[in-house]
């Protein structure tokens, strides 16, 4: 696990550790693995990402997006566009004191979530919130990037938790799409995005 920045991304760890003793490894009696080979992850060294990306390689991202966008980089938030008025995208430790105490209610929520949802709760460096306030009507989709950068190769898998809270008061819409990608350069690399949003 992580050293964590802040009370509520603790009580996400502690409560991630104590579910994930009592979690099994999904399987293919699972109706949804039914059809997915875990064993790669089963039997390799799983490797958290503890720290932020390298900033001199985080130039050579190229998000290619006509919307409002938040680049992702290894479970760090790196860089996001300018949103309107009153929503709030950023992370966890940014987030204003008025919104905090709404937003905790859905940073650790959702028990009983699978094994990959307490992988994340334990690996995940902060978390990105993205705040629409009650009312508010979001324009252009919201274009989340997310970017594979450290690998690992043959028996050790490097794994990047990152994690989103969406929070859309009464009446508030936005749209999110969601991308996948690596760095250019790094094809002989083994990555595992282990996101939760």
């Amino acid at each position: 696990s992580l050293p964590s920045p802040s009370s509520l991304l603790q009580k996400l760890r502690e409560t991630s550790s104590e579910s994930i003793l009592s979690t099994p490894w999904p399987s293919r009696r699972d109706e949804p693995f039914r059809f997915t080979d875990l064993s790669i992850l089963r039997n390799s060294q799983i490797i958290p990402i503890s720290h932020p990306p390298n900033p001199s390689r985080i130039s050579a991202i190229n998000l290619h997006t006509q919307f409002p966008h938040l680049t992702i980089v290894d479970g760090h938030l790196v860089q996001s566009s300018e949103f309107q008025k009153g929503v709030y995208v950023g992370s966890l430790s940014g987030l204003a004191p008025d919104i905090t105490e709404r937003v905790s209610e859905f940073v650790g929520g959702f028990d009983g979530g699978d094994l990959f949802w307490s992988i994340n709760g334990i690996g995940a460096p902060d978390v990105t919130v993205v705040y629409v306030p009650e009312g508010c009507r979001v324009e252009s989709p919201i274009h989340l990037g997310y970017f594979a950068m450290e690998g690992g190769s043959g028996e050790r898998m490097k794994v990047s938790n990152p994690r989103v809270v969406v929070v859309v008061e009464k009446g508030g819409e936005v749209d999110i799409i969601e991308e996948f990608s690596a760095i250019e350069g790094n094809d002989d690399q083994c990555y595992w995005t282990n996101s939760a949003l």
